[in-house]
């Protein structure tokens, strides 16, 4: 063989080998990136539940303030707890002996 054919050969080899380890670097790279996505979708769902979940929890507080600042809610805190009666009303206590 001449020279020239044995340079070729070799350039060959190299671009060859070259190329082979480029493509397994891609595969290897894609196939980490792909565990990568499917750990941050499962975050992804995760966090969405979570969304979720306060979402029911801020809609039951609004519930919650609204009745506490609602006339009900304090009228029934006036009567349980201080004690305070309407002027119509006819108020019957147990005797405590």
């Amino acid at each position: 063989m001449s020279r020239r054919k044995k340079q070729k050969k070799r350039i060959i080899g190299w671009n060859t080998l070259f190329l082979a380890i480029f493509f397994g670097m891609i595969a290897f790279k894609t196939y980490d990136l792909q565990k990568i996505n499917k750990g941050l979708e499962k975050q992804k769902m995760e966090y969405s539940e979570k969304i979720k979940i306060e979402q029911e929890e801020q809609a039951r507080l609004v519930k919650e303030k609204e009745y506490i600042q609602s006339d009900i809610y304090i009228e029934k805190v006036a009567r349980e707890k201080l004690g305070l009666v309407k002027e119509d009303e006819i108020v019957f206590m147990e005797k405590t002996e």
